[in-house]
């Protein structure tokens, strides 16, 4: 495969994921809940009751968190349209994974106790997914005009 030139849509799509799954990742050293005494970050929500059942969704979550922000540089690694778009394509499900989880983790907490990591997580995965979206649409390659044999060329 050949490299292709990036696109300002396309690197403002990747900064823009890289700049999400990192509010995401910071996120987790913020407060999500008010457990009764005192914040709980997103290391310690093991430790919440409520969350204790959903044990898988928060170890998937914890794994992802970083994961992501490494899936996430490799945009700037990577330099085909083709890869690009399979970055665009995993990036995009690895943060619909990670929502998932964070709203089934938000149903379990304390109504009255909820935190600002929460928040930005939410606002980090949206990031996330809008510059996936955004590379993705800057990387599909534009048909060159006149290329198909037959064609009349316009006038």
């Amino acid at each position: 495969m050949e490299r292709t030139p990036s696109t300002p849509y396309s690197r403002a799509g990747g900064l823009a994921a890289l700049g999400g799954s990192m509010l995401v990742a910071g996120s987790m050293f913020l407060p999500w809940a008010d457990a009764g005494g005192g914040p709980v970050n997103f290391w310690g929500l093991s430790d919440v009751e409520g969350v204790r059942a959903d044990a898988g969704t928060y170890g998937l979550s914890l794994a992802l968190i970083p994961l992501l922000v490494l899936w996430c540089a490799l945009f700037f690694a990577w330099r085909t349209h083709e890869t690009r778009m399979a970055w665009a394509f995993g990036g995009f499900a690895g943060a619909m994974l990670l929502y998932g989880g964070d709203l089934r983790l938000t149903e379990d907490l304390p109504a009255n106790g909820q935190g600002a990591g929460e928040v930005v997580a939410a606002v980090g995965l949206l990031l996330l997914a809008a510059g996936c979206v955004m590379a993705l649409a800057a990387n599909v390659p534009e048909p060159v005009v006149g290329s198909q044999q037959g064609l009349k060329s316009p006038l």
